[in-house]
């Protein structure tokens, strides 16, 4: 089981870590920085974001809109009313920012090992 979880959050960081690759070439080819300069600022950018996504996601209230209420906008919601979360959804509201983070710091810190600014 442990063999399995460590598969699957390795697939993750290795997916992270394409899709911010990515970006950064994306963005070393618009800014014209260097390829490996756009490569650290991608993992630094991708990073962050996904430590802010966590932040928020793990900021939740634990109660949640009933399933048979609507958003309006501007914080006006028809009928409803609001629930206690489930103990599932208690659940991934720890875990979830818990993984975001921890690829987050992971991609930070490749970021650090790949770009040409280093100071050490």
């Amino acid at each position: 089981m442990l063999r399995t979880a460590l598969r699957r959050f390795a697939m993750l960081v290795v997916a992270a870590a394409a899709g911010a690759a990515l970006l950064g070439l994306a963005l070393a080819g618009l800014t014209g920085e260097s390829a490996r300069r756009g490569l650290a600022i991608g993992f630094y950018i991708s990073g962050v974001g996904l430590c802010a996504l966590a932040f928020l996601l793990g900021t939740r209230p634990p109660v949640r809109a009933k399933s048979d209420g609507g958003f309006l906008g501007f914080g006006r919601w028809t009928g409803g009313g609001v629930r206690f979360a489930t103990r599932t959804e208690r659940d991934e509201a720890i875990n979830l920012p818990a993984i975001f983070v921890s690829i987050g710091v992971l991609l930070i810190v490749v970021g650090a090992v790949v770009d040409s600014r280093r100071l050490v």
